[in-house]
């Protein structure tokens, strides 16, 4: 399928280089990348990326970009035509035990974010990052339950799911499916980001039918 003025949302602790070379429009996150905001929360984050684009979207979203392109679909929804969501969880803060979450949290503030990058994406990333902010955007998501507002949800929903993700279980692909009406899933090999570029990624994208 062709996708239509297409968004590109990353995940957290990237930025919009992991989408280089795509035609859309790739914004970078709070805190991430080239932006300049501070992070103040999602209400504020999906205020100012409704007001930033022109007209009606095809939003693909990946891991917690995805959850950033639901609240969008949610809050805005004549700024999204289409949802294609990456690596997503309903409820990232459930669908790990308590323990492992806080464990997480603890490597990355001692090992720093490389070593998480690492796991969540096929080739080396680098790109600015402002840690601090970072982790309070990630408190956040932890807490970010979807799964009440999420059977409201009145569009084309299409989830892809990497089939060797250890970022986001597989069974949290199934739990969207099951929340959103209508909605198709797409099993991909590969993991948290389940292809081995942007390109290849594109590739599936296109495929769908």
């Amino acid at each position: 399928m062709d996708l239509k003025n297409p968004v590109f949302i990353h995940g957290w602790a990237f930025s919009s280089k992991v989408f280089g070379g795509l035609q859309g429009i790739k914004p970078d996150l709070p805190a991430h990348g080239s932006s300049t905001k501070p992070y103040r929360g999602f209400d504020r984050l999906v205020e100012d990326l409704a007001l930033s684009l022109p007209g009606s979207h095809d939003v693909i979203g990946w891991s917690l970009g995805g959850s950033v392109a639901l609240l969008l679909a949610l809050r805005f929804p004549f700024k999204v035509r289409r949802l294609f969501l990456i690596g997503t969880s309903p409820f990232f803060g459930g669908a790990w035990p308590e323990r492992n979450i806080k464990a997480f949290k603890l490597r990355v503030r001692r090992e720093g974010i490389t070593a998480f990058r690492r796991m969540a994406y096929p080739k080396m990333f680098e790109d600015d990052l402002s840690e601090e902010e970072a982790m309070k955007m990630l408190d956040d998501y932890v807490d970010l339950d979807l799964r009440g507002v999420l059977p409201f949800l009145n569009k084309e929903v299409f989830i892809l799911q990497g089939e060797g993700d250890t970022v986001v279980p597989f069974r949290e692909a199934y739990k969207l499916r099951s929340l959103i009406r209508g909605s198709k899933l797409i099993i991909l090999p590969g993991g948290h980001f389940p292809a081995e570029d942007e390109r290849s990624l594109l590739s599936s994208l296109l495929k769908i039918r």
